[in-house]
């Protein structure tokens, strides 16, 4: 498969607008750096992906859960693999670029959803395949990370990384806040709130022959109905919960994903070398 890079980023953005992205929100850390200062940004790098050029993936499975006048009602699962590099630049700061491929799959079976039956309505949708990216962007010293605005559909990210420690354990939070603008007229527009709760050892970390660190990931998101939803007038929002982790071979992906990439996939996992290129 001939990969169109340009198809693909524009596919991405529009997947981005119709509002198929997924967020998140873990527990803020209770500190933000005395003790954390002699964690450095080639550290956290090494945490969230890898530090050598060379491609990670981070990936977590959840349930996304609507929320209605206090009422919780689990909807589907989301698999979610973000696909990462990192480059180091002059100034010790990283470039960096993402591409993230999610499923929505059945809440029991981890099947791939491709219609879901929508338990407020009654109505059955076709469910989209999420593409996201590939999305460049640059880590600064100051542990923010700022992108172009034609990598976020127009809209301005609040992107940034904050760090906390307890003996061996380090933690690194991830967070991106956002407002997506209606995408159609008579859609509504929604705010985008994720984060990643990274977890790793500080002594693993003490390796500096590791250009990855084992590190465990919990997400959260939080923002309004997707579109393709077809929730109507009826006011709520969504939440998203998962576990994962982040590695450094493809082949320590569960099987699960492994299966969907096999059939849902559209080769772009083969195809990582070419998809999260560097902008020079």
């Amino acid at each position: 498969m001939t990969l169109a890079r340009r198809t693909l980023l524009a596919g991405g953005l529009a997947a981005f607008a119709a509002g198929v992205v997924e967020t998140q929100t873990p527990p803020s850390p209770a500190h933000s750096d005395p003790a954390n200062s002699t964690v450095s940004l080639d550290d956290l790098i090494r945490i969230i992906g890898r530090n050598d050029g060379g491609v990670s993936i981070r990936w977590t499975d959840g349930i996304l859960t609507a929320h209605i006048d206090s009422v919780t009602t689990p909807l589907f699962r989301v698999m979610s693999q973000i696909f990462s590099r990192h480059r180091q630049r002059r100034d010790g700061g990283y470039d960096s670029v993402v591409f993230e491929l999610a499923y929505f799959a059945d809440l029991e079976t981890r099947e791939l959803l491709e219609n879901w039956r929508n338990p407020f309505t009654q109505s059955t949708v076709a469910v989209p395949k999420t593409v996201l990216g590939p999305t460049p962007y640059v880590i600064t010293p100051e542990r923010i990370a700022k992108r172009e605005l034609q990598y976020s559909g127009g809209v301005p990210f609040n992107h940034r990384f904050a760090i906390d420690r307890s003996a061996d354990d380090l933690w690194i939070t991830e967070m991106l806040d956002a407002v997506m603008p209606s995408p159609a007229p008579g859609v509504p527009g929604f705010g985008f709130h994720e984060n990643f709760v990274y977890q790793a050892s500080a002594a693993d970390l003490a390796d500096r022959s590791q250009t990855h660190v084992a590190a465990s990931v919990q997400k959260v998101n939080v923002l309004g109905w997707r579109p393709w939803m077809l929730m109507g007038n009826i006011k709520g929002t969504t939440m998203t919960r998962a576990y994962g982790r982040v590695i450094d071979d493809i082949r320590a992906l569960p099987e699960t994903f492994r299966r969907l990439n096999a059939v849902h996939g559209q080769g772009l996992v083969d195809q990582l070398d070419e998809v999260l290129r560097f902008i020079d």
